[in-house]
């Protein structure tokens, strides 16, 4: 057997349930991650005139244009 039959019989076979310990590390993780998240576009976003390290230079030369 190849393909995705046999995973399809292995999922209906039994369901697996989440663990304490897995549920709150996959809490744990996703509040990390958007905390992060919020953190950086408040701090970007609360700026009234971008700082100069946020543009990119215009003299950037990426050698497309040469044959």
């Amino acid at each position: 057997m190849s393909g995705t039959a046999p995973l399809l019989a292995q999922a209906a076979a039994g369901a697996e349930t989440l663990t304490l310990g897995g549920a709150l590390i996959m809490t744990a993780s996703v509040v990390l991650v958007l905390g992060l998240n919020i953190f950086c576009f408040w701090r970007i976003l609360r700026e009234q005139q971008p700082a100069e390290h946020h543009h990119v230079p215009l003299e950037i030369d990426t050698h497309d244009a040469e044959t």
